[in-house]
């Protein structure tokens, strides 16, 4: 059995996952559900950078930026397992998707326009969603209200899908990416003692990462969150007449360039 204790301590969060806690490092609880947050920190910083070196509007900015706070959030929960780290994880999910609604319930809006009776209500709402976990402290409720945002954004680019000509490919891909991250989240929690047996007694000891399903729900998750931002922001982009370009870093990895404004195109 792997210990239940290790440098953080008793674990004081509400949830523990299936990586069984402290094997790999005793200053790690789980190992490898915590560096799989890596995609979550270091892809939405190079979106970053590309946004602030090609001046791009701030909604851009800030999306990314809640991602890498809800990955170095993460990164902490899964670390430590202590409760304070767990809401440094959780609450930055329904803040960090505020800013993500916003940025694409905007996707049509005049440059530089901003809603303030929009911000009040995703203000408002993740207010009282967090206050409301601060007291019941029940996941269920923190996954039905992360949930809800998931279904806005959702249906938020759907309609956006049918209105333009847009990348859908890209958007599909990143739809399907996040869904796949889901899907393993639920089989990790459902199955957790079938995928416990089959770590300890089945498998090498160097494949046993392969079927860590929540460390696979970070990279998918991660990826598709990084992708349907690189759609926002290349839709967002075309929207504003500047023909904004899909390029692809190391010729895999996708990314918008957007020419600057006294070079745009007509479309």
């Amino acid at each position: 059995m792997a210990p239940t204790d290790g440098y953080w301590g008793k674990v004081t969060s509400t949830i523990d996952w299936c990586e069984e806690n402290y094997v790999v490092n005793r200053y790690v609880a789980e190992f490898w559900n915590t560096i799989s947050n890596s995609i979550m920190i270091f892809a939405p910083m190079f979106s970053v950078y590309l946004a602030v070196k090609q001046n791009l509007e701030k909604p851009v900015i800030w999306s990314n930026m809640s991602v890498i706070v809800v990955g170095v959030g993460s990164w902490a929960f899964h670390m430590t397992l202590q409760y304070s780290m767990q809401l440094l994880d959780e609450l930055p999910m329904i803040w960090g998707s505020a800013f993500l609604i916003y940025g694409i319930l905007m996707i049509e809006s005049k440059e530089g326009e901003i809603n303030k009776q929009l911000l009040a209500f995703l203000f408002c709402y993740a207010a009282v969603v967090t206050a409301v976990y601060l007291i019941n402290k029940n996941p269920v409720f923190h996954e039905i209200a992360y949930g809800l945002m998931v279904a806005t954004m959702f249906f938020a680019s759907i309609r956006i899908l049918l209105k333009y000509k847009v990348n859908s490919l890209l958007y599909l891909v990143s739809s399907g990416t996040y869904l796949s991250g889901f899907l393993l989240w639920n089989v990790d929690n459902i199955f957790c003692h079938q995928l416990r047996s089959l770590r300890r007694e089945q498998l090498h000891s160097a494949a046993t990462p392969l079927f860590e399903c929540h460390a696979w729900w970070h990279i998918l998750a991660g990826t598709g969150t990084y992708l349907s931002l690189v759609f926002v922001a290349h839709t967002r982009y075309f929207i504003l007449g500047r023909s904004p370009q899909l390029k692809f870093l190391f010729g895999f990895w996708p990314y918008v360039s957007v020419p600057p404004a006294s070079k745009k195109l007509k479309q």
